[in-house]
């Protein structure tokens, strides 16, 4: 893979961080959590990636993303139901106003087309 293509899919990461911290009040903004985590699949480059802004107590935003791929991605966590996106290219799932504090996961499958799935790895975040 190209390190332009893994420079994008940090740049896809960042952006969401940033765009759900906008979308914060600014007094929140400066009490807000934020993090996330990529897991790359047998190269350097990040294929699944999951990310996290706002509060255990008050509720935070989850986000789940492939890239890359066809498939789709798995989300859980504390306060977050187990969500699976809709199979696409770059899937992409989330989940507004979760609460509480532990491990947020998401899980990349690519679709192949023999039927199988393709593992894209596993990446996990601490929500504090």
């Amino acid at each position: 893979m190209k390190p332009r293509k893994a420079t994008t899919v940090a740049a896809l990461a960042a952006a969401a961080l940033v765009s759900v911290l906008m979308l914060s009040t600014p007094a929140a903004a400066s009490t807000l959590g934020s993090g996330y985590s990529c897991s790359p699949n047998g190269s350097a480059s990040p294929r699944t990636c999951v990310a996290f802004s706002g509060d255990s107590t008050r509720g935070y935003r989850a986000i789940a993303v492939g890239t890359d791929y066809f498939g789709h991605v798995d989300l859980w966590g504390p306060g977050v139901s187990f969500r699976n996106s809709p199979t696409s290219s770059d899937p992409y799932t989330d989940q507004e106003g979760a609460l509480g504090s532990g491990w947020l996961c998401a899980h990349g499958w690519a679709h192949l087309s023999n039927g199988s799935y393709l593992d894209m790895g596993m990446p996990c975040v601490w929500v504090p």
